[in-house]
């Protein structure tokens, strides 16, 4: 079936069936409504590939993942999707694995006339942005910031989440309090951990120490190991990077010493993965406002691809802070 049979069936023109299935262009609801139920007893659905060439305004968006293996990754994945899915857009996502990686992604971009690329919180090589951009591709930082004000940025507010972790172990009366950063030389490593830091520093307090953590489970376990072999006293509350880290820790820590958490150490995650609420856990930790980065990043995306807006600004959304037992 083609449009041809649908305008046939809906007596319009064929050019008003290609409107009602064009985001942006204005066909009165009755008639689009009659075009759509002519298109459903017809079985029509329309060539995305073949608008966006038409056209040049492609629905088809492209999302740069993390790693997958990171819970948070895979939440933020489904939520911006979905998201997307739900105004209409397409996802397609990709992943770079090796230097050979990025031109045959760049390349199949191009092939599905992808309008908007999203990449997200990894660890972003200074000029990717810029070979995306040098391709032909509108780019959108999704939970990252770029510092050189070249493209647009929707990311939750890292440090002021960190800022409320540390606060509330202070409120809990820690005057102990150990910190960990994240994997080095990542952006969010460091929003974070100044976060920490800073909240401490307002509050009269230094980091009893900071370690060079991780995001993994086997980095948390690990840094309990280093607390253990020295011997000293245990800090009374632990600042993480990630809900990873934070469970890795707990679990070594009581596995090889016994320890309660909060009655000996309070600790406090960031992200609020999906197995910070199990009942093995119930860890505090910091929620990145994935939800409402989401939203953000749809309305952006909308504004590149309808009103062809070029669209550089940076937009912080504020973490919550989600108490459980851990603190």
């Amino acid at each position: 079936m083609t449009a041809d049979d649908v305008a046939r069936r809906a007596g319009v023109s064929r050019a008003t069936v290609s409107r009602a299935f064009s985001r942006g262009h204005s066909v009165q609801e009755q008639t689009r409504q009659r075009i759509l139920k002519a298109a459903r007893e017809l079985g029509y659905q329309p060539n995305a590939l073949a608008q966006a060439l038409t056209s040049r305004r492609s629905q088809i968006v492209g999302i740069l993942m993390g790693q997958l293996k990171n819970p948070i990754h895979a939440v933020l994945h489904q939520t911006i999707s979905m998201a997307l899915q739900q105004n209409n857009f397409i996802p397609i996502s990709g992943q770079i694995g090796g230097a050979d990686d990025l031109p045959r992604l760049i390349a199949t971009f191009r092939q599905y006339q992808v309008g908007v690329v999203i990449l997200t919180s990894m660890n972003i090589s200074p000029g990717l942005v810029e070979e995306f951009r040098d391709a032909g591709f509108q780019v959108l930082l999704l939970n990252r910031i770029d510092d050189d004000s070249v493209t647009a940025s929707v990311c939750a507010d890292l440090t002021q989440g960190g800022r409320l972790a540390a606060r509330r172990l202070v409120e809990r009366g820690c005057n102990r309090i150990a910190v960990a950063r994240g994997t080095l030389g990542h952006w969010t490593s460091a929003a974070r951990l100044a976060g920490h830091v800073a909240g401490l520093e307002h509050l009269g307090q230094a980091p009893a120490e900071v370690f060079d953590g991780g995001y993994t489970y086997a980095d948390g376990a690990r840094i309990a190991e280093t607390l253990l072999a020295k011997g000293d006293a245990l800090p009374d509350g632990f600042l993480c990077p990630n809900d990873l880290f934070a469970i890795g820790l707990m679990d070594r820590l009581r596995a090889a010493a016994g320890l309660r958490f909060p009655e000996d150490m309070k600790v406090v995650g960031f992200d609020d993965i999906p197995m910070a609420e199990w009942e093995s856990n119930d860890l505090t930790t910091i929620r990145l406002p994935v939800q409402a980065m989401a939203k953000r990043a749809t309305d952006v995306i909308s504004r590149i691809v309808l009103e062809d807006e070029t669209v550089e600004e940076k937009i912080w959304i504020p973490c919550r802070l989600i108490e459980r037992r851990s603190a």
